[in-house]
């Protein structure tokens, strides 16, 4: 299986782990059963696993960039172990009132993905278990896929009924969703003409 090219924008906190609320430590860092898989069968396939997370922990004063770098440490070393790691890492640290361009939904770490690591939006999917992720994929012109794994990703379905955004894929894991996308994107016509990156 070859999918060179294809993109997968993943939220952290609710998504690849459990969210305890402004992750701080490593040791507090806990995975979800078959995440380090799903990372290396994504990879293995071709495809380039970017991590797009809204950190307002650091705005908030409640950790530091060193804090949140140990935590993305420990998260890379976890996934390597299982044969796969994140082709990049990018986050807001701001709070949300802030009137930043990073903060999802806005399509910052996107354009920052984009123009650091070359990556395609053409042919991309974003994975997440929030309102604001399948807001990004609407607002970036990629393939929204919900991880229902937390009481919030309901606020997305209701959004989604109401016309506001589409999700593609509503699944009950990161598995799922690995699974769900590794098909998709083999059969997808990649060739259709769709803005890209929303303002």
């Amino acid at each position: 299986m070859h999918l060179n090219g294809v993109t997968i924008f993943v939220d952290r906190d609710g998504t690849l782990n459990e969210d305890p609320g402004y992750l701080k430590h490593p040791a507090d860092l806990i995975l979800y059963p078959g995440v380090v898989e799903g990372v290396a069968r994504l990879k293995q396939g071709g495809c380039q696993v970017v991590l797009v997370t809204n950190q307002s922990g650091i705005g908030r004063g409640l950790l530091t960039r060193t804090d949140l770098q140990a935590v993305h440490e420990r998260l890379q070393a976890m996934l390597k172990q299982g044969g796969g790691e994140l082709d990049g890492i990018f986050f807001c640290p701001h709070v949300p009132d802030a009137a930043c361009e990073c903060r999802k939904p806005k399509t910052g770490l996107i354009r920052q993905a984009v123009e650091e690591l070359g990556v395609e939006v053409i042919r991309s999917y974003v994975v997440g278990d929030k309102r604001c992720d399948m807001e990004l994929a609407h607002n970036a012109g990629s393939i929204g896929v919900l991880v229902s794994t937390t009481p919030v990703s309901q606020e997305a379905i209701d959004a989604a009924s109401r016309g506001l955004f589409s999700i593609e894929k509503n699944t009950r894991s990161f598995v799922e969703a690995v699974d769900w996308i590794l098909h998709d994107a083999k059969t997808r016509p990649w060739n259709d003409p769709i803005p890209r990156l929303h303002e």
